[in-house]
């Protein structure tokens, strides 16, 4: 009766893992929560030009990340911008990027042909897989297409990846790269 446990056991954590349950998986991130409690001195708005900007961008964060339970593409996106945010706060504020205009109407495929797109994936999917040690279920080649799968975030993965390449930068730099 043991061994039949033990090998049912096996089965069932071998099934898992193939079938993408491991517990490697980006949870849910509150952003806003994260940002507070990171940024010290350093406030959202100064990553966008106005206040209609503003509002926007901290109703899109509180709508897409701020549970734990959200969609997989949005997990990976507020996970990508939290961390962003992050390092953008500890640049200098003459160091920090500009700010982009947060409410414009980018299709999916404009946002995904900016230039140095295949630097920023990759540098950001190494630091929220921790050089691949998460599964989040998509490589950094095809990451700008996963996360502007869903019209809705198209404003979040903008802001992303419009001041993405500033902080990309600086924190390649800081870490040696």
């Amino acid at each position: 009766m043991n061994l039949f446990i033990i090998i049912f056991t096996l089965i069932l954590f071998h099934g898992n893992y193939i079938y993408g349950l491991e517990t490697g998986e980006l949870d849910g991130i509150d952003v806003l929560t994260v940002f507070k409690n990171k940024a010290g001195t350093c406030k959202l708005r100064n990553f966008v030009r106005s206040e209609t900007d503003f509002t926007l961008l901290t109703d899109d964060l509180n709508k897409y990340c701020s549970s734990s339970d959200s969609v997989k593409q949005y997990r990976i996106l507020c996970h990508m911008i939290s961390y962003e945010l992050e390092k953008a706060c500890a640049l200098p504020p003459d160091l920090r990027p500009a700010k982009p205009k947060y409410a414009t109407n980018d299709s999916s495929a404009q946002i995904c042909s900016m230039l140095n797109l295949n630097a920023t994936n990759e540098w950001i999917w190494n630091r929220i897989t921790n050089n691949g040690q998460k599964q989040i279920g998509v490589d950094s080649k095809n990451l700008c297409a996963k996360i502007t799968a869903d019209t809705d975030t198209l404003r979040l993965a903008r802001f992303f990846y419009k001041i993405a390449p500033r902080v990309r930068n600086a924190d390649s730099s800081q870490q040696g790269e």
